[in-house]
């Protein structure tokens, strides 16, 4: 059995035509948008001068404009201090660790851990306990509470789901508190 290639259409044509223009495009674009004062590795590997090859010292003195580089004399290890910058806002000062369990369920658990009055949540978390369960468990949200773009969290909301649906799983929420 004999099959030949048949000649391509010409919308195949069209399309092949497009792609090489559409992924070259941005190959000269980024060509064209380098400085052409660009230095390339022709210009830094080593070279000689007359029957003198240099080594290391790729580019010398003779290599650099006039008044182009700033000479920096510094101790080794020694860098001049800067200007002393604005004093910022009191960060936290106290951050705890607070949990609290669901009860079990069959089929799910779900049960919010929450700070304390003037302490904000800066992040949380999910854990289980399944040990009446022969399932995996399986995290359905652990999110900040209130869950809002707006709202300033206080607490973490967790929801854990038994998809085995045998025996039971018990959500654990844990919340990190920041205070001033």
């Amino acid at each position: 059995m004999n099959k030949l290639l048949r000649k391509p259409s010409p919308a195949m044509i069209v399309a092949c035509v497009a792609l090489f223009l559409a992924t070259t495009g941005t190959s000269v674009a980024v060509i064209n948008a380098l400085p052409r004062h660009s230095v390339g590795t022709k210009q830094l590997k080593n070279w000689s001068v007359g029957n003198k090859q240099l080594k290391g010292n790729s580019v010398v003195s003779g290599k650099v404009k006039n008044h182009s580089l700033k000479a920096v004399d510094f101790a080794d290890g020694e860098l001049p201090a800067g200007p002393q910058g604005a004093t910022g806002a009191a960060g936290a000062t106290n951050i705890l660790k607070r949990t609290a369990k669901g009860g079990y369920g069959t089929v799910f658990s779900k049960v919010t851990a929450q700070c304390n009055s003037g302490e904000v949540a800066t992040g949380g978390g999910a854990d289980w306990d399944s040990s009446t369960s022969d399932g995996w468990p399986v995290v359905t949200y652990s999110v900040p509470n209130p869950y809002s773009a707006t709202a300033t969290p206080t607490g973490w909301a967790v929801e854990i789901d038994n998809f085995s649906g045998s025996g039971g799983v018990q959500a654990i929420a844990w919340v990190l508190c920041s205070s001033p």
